[in-house]
């Protein structure tokens, strides 16, 4: 699909408005500057319903020029953005659209001008901006009408889309909304056109998964051609304990493994179960009989004490092993297609504890989820604070409920904590941070690596100013999504992921990727040019890489994660 050869940058050069002098006296005669804007504004009004846009436009320019602080100023950018589309200059159409998006940020006029971009950007051939204005009109518009030509003009511009890469990169910013139904029906259409029977088959079980009653699956027929068949179905082994002493992470993580297959690998990847027992003998076991059933890759164990009676089997047999929990780093010289998921989260607790009490902090509070994870934080916090001489004046579990958070933060506030000790994830971040600033507690915020989430800066603000946190630089990197994980297990199972569910998700994920790195590949080595990449919560990490990372500390500042020298 051509752009031809039009830079968006050049659109806004051509408006007409760019200019604003504005008055000084407003201030002290607001009065009499709103009523001067009003004149001019009603006569532009009067010139746009009588079809005369030359002069309407001219009365809005005056209101932009002359009176830039008037409660006006973002309806006269508005109607001469429309001004101009009637006159189909749909450069100055953008044009008056982007300035209006740039200077009044908060306008709810925003969300109406977005048909007016898409329509502009069509006739400019400009079909990749088009294409996601037409989306934010159906995803967000309150007028049926516009919302229905929306969805038409968006499904005629991706059928016409040829660049595989231009539609990935729209399908990574909006899967998670209703038009991820759509680019995967796309995706896999011209997957399959190009003749990637495996990525046609990816976007097309995806579609199935995700939404059973579109009407694209009708469409889908013939071409939704077997991976499997054409490269070999794929056995992957989970060996778990789903019994005995370790058997509710092992439950956990299995449902954490289920969710990821269900959602992209169902029909290229077979499931095989074996029962560890939470016993490294009858895991030794379990692998070689996932061996006997084909199995080329094993999810689990989880025990260190397991993975150390499995591993010597695995290698004989060159089958690669991904251990979802398991924590001791020496296990990696055993085979270098052995891999851990590790969170690193207790090692970035300790060190935010010793930096903090390092530098002047002496009393402390701890809030953390009411989990098991969230409870193995808090005292691994505690116990490094003391340690180092600090103080924990109180610790306490955390629901993210209203009431609770209310009487939690009534009871601590006046307690004498001179920082909070925070192991949420982001999205519980985003309702327990600005609770503290709300009840004026006038403490330094400690936390881990979620404070670097880009949603946190963009809709945190003022409360994580400040914060201290400890991360990998690889969790500034590259992390997958957690809102697609969190929503599909939700929808799913009616309860939120815990720790052990979410590192089996994110072990599937990672075998998914290795198979997606190239057939030329086995499928350990494709594993391995994983390097540095980030899960929801788990690093890969194998035998090329340190078995502890260095940690570093950083601070939000200006709305911007800085390391801390």
């Amino acid at each position: 699909m051509s752009c031809a050869k039009k830079n968006l940058r050049l659109l806004l050069a051509a408006a007409i408005l760019m200019t604003s002098t504005g008055c000084t006296w407003f201030l002290v005669n607001r009065d009499k500057y709103e009523a001067q804007a009003a004149a001019v504004f009603q006569t532009g009004e009067s010139f746009y319903r009588k079809g005369d846009y030359d002069m309407a436009i001219s009365s809005f320019s005056a209101v932009i020029k002359s009176y830039p602080k008037s409660e006006l100023a973002d309806d006269a950018y508005y109607l001469a953005s429309l001004s101009f589309a009637k006159k189909k200059d749909w450069e100055h159409a953008i044009g008056a659209a982007q300035k209006l998006e740039a200077e009044y940020p908060k306008s709810p006029l925003n969300a109406k001008v977005q048909m007016i971009l898409a329509r502009g950007y069509e006739h400019l051939e400009l079909y990749v901006p088009a294409l996601t204005a037409y989306f934010e009109v159906y995803l967000y518009s309150d007028n049926p009408a516009e919302r229905t030509s929306a969805e038409q003009q968006a499904k005629n511009l991706l059928g016409r889309e040829k660049d595989y890469n231009v539609l990935v990169d729209i399908y990574n910013n909006y899967e998670d909304t209703n038009v991820a139904e759509w680019l995967l029906y796309y995706l896999g259409s011209l997957a399959y056109d190009v003749e990637d029977f495996a990525d046609a088959e990816r976007y097309f079980a995806e579609l199935r998964a995700r939404f059973p009653r579109s009407p694209y699956i009708d469409k889908i027929a013939g071409r939704e051609v077997s991976a499997a068949a054409l490269t070999g179905r794929l056995v992957c082994g989970l060996l778990l304990p789903l019994s005995g002493s370790f058997s509710s992470y092992g439950q956990a993580v299995k449902t954490g493994v289920e969710l990821a297959h269900g959602i992209k690998g169902a029909n290229t990847i077979h499931l095989e179960t074996y029962d560890t027992r939470s016993d490294p003998a009858a895991a030794a076991i379990g692998a070689e009989t996932l061996i006997r059933k084909g199995a080329k890759i094993i999810i689990g164990p989880l025990t260190s004490a397991e993975v150390n009676a499995v591993t010597k089997i695995t290698a004989k047999a060159g089958v690669a092993m991904i251990s979802p929990t398991s924590t001791d780093p020496a296990l990696l010289s055993l085979d270098e297609c052995l891999f851990q998921l590790n969170s690193y989260a207790e090692s970035e607790t300790r060190e935010i504890a010793r930096f903090a009490v390092r530098h002047g902090i002496g009393k402390f509070g701890i809030l953390h989820p009411d989990t098991e994870q969230g409870k193995l934080l808090a005292d691994a916090f505690a116990a490094t604070v003391r340690s180092e001489g600090g103080q924990v004046i109180y610790s306490r579990a955390l629901t993210d409920t209203v009431v609770e958070m209310k009487s939690a933060f009534l009871e601590i506030r006046h307690q004498g904590a001179e920082a909070i000790f925070v192991p949420f994830d982001r999205r519980q971040l985003l309702s327990v941070i600005p609770q503290i600033a709300y009840y004026r507690m006038r403490v330094r915020i400690l936390g881990l690596d979620d404070f670097a989430d880009t949603e946190i800066l963009r809709r945190g603000g003022a409360p994580f100013e400040g914060a201290w946190f400890a991360a990998t630089p690889g969790r500034l990197a590259n992390p997958m999504g957690f809102e697609t994980f969190y929503a599909h297990y939700n929808r799913r199972y009616n309860k939120e992921p815990d720790w052990a569910a979410t590192l089996g998700y994110d072990a599937y994920n990672f075998l998914f990727e290795g198979l997606n790195q190239g057939r030329n590949l086995s499928l350990c080595q494709a594993m391995r040019s994983l390097d540095e990449r980030r899960g929801v919560l788990g690093r890969l990490v194998f035998l090329s890489n340190p078995s502890q990372p260095s940690i570093r500390l950083y601070t939000i500042d200006d709305n911007e994660v800085k390391e801390i020298k």
